[in-house]
């Protein structure tokens, strides 16, 4: 069985393999990325909670997808991912935010003041983790959510990815 440093570990040499370019169909692990997104992008921003000036954190952010929208009408921004090619093609994608600070980290390494957040975001975040490590990861965005805070995580992977050879299944035996 393999431990949660292992997991992450493994995590990190898939992802580095999979996204040198940090390109949208590397992200979504998907050859149809292109048409895939917008869909994607409008279901997932009509079941969001009310973002407007509010501080939110970002987990898994990628590349930027939800970061741009969440930008636009949000308070504060503190997008994480640990991939800095992901982290890179963020900064580049959304130079113009001023309200954007992005974090190069696993987000199990990471630390925040207690009642920060106003929401927490995350889209394919937990399907990476192992349950102990969900576990642990909670408590803490617990303590990092103000009162009245919410959550709002998204795991949508049904099947494997189209146009992607490498199985995360494979990764997580």
């Amino acid at each position: 069985m393999s431990t949660s440093k292992n997991v992450r570990k493994d995590m990190n040499e898939f992802w580095k393999a999979h996204s040198t370019e940090a390109t949208l169909n590397e992200m979504m692990l998907d050859s149809n990325a292109q048409q895939l997104s917008p869909i994607d992008l409008q279901e997932v921003l009509e079941l969001i909670p009310n973002i407007q000036d509010k501080s939110i954190l970002e987990l898994g952010a990628g590349i930027g997808r939800f970061t741009s929208e969440l930008c636009k009408k949000s308070k504060q921004v503190v997008a994480v991912d640990f991939m800095e090619n992901f982290i890179t093609t963020n900064r580049i994608n959304n130079k113009n935010a001023t309200n954007l600070q992005l974090i190069c980290a696993d987000v199990m390494n990471l630390e925040f003041t207690e009642s920060r957040f106003d929401i927490i975001f995350s889209n394919w975040l937990f399907m990476y983790l192992k349950d102990n490590d969900i576990k642990m990861l909670t408590s803490r965005l617990l303590k990092w959510l103000k009162p009245g805070g919410q959550f709002f995580f998204r795991e949508s992977c049904y099947g494997q990815s189209g146009g992607t050879q490498a199985s995360v299944e494979m990764i997580m035996n």
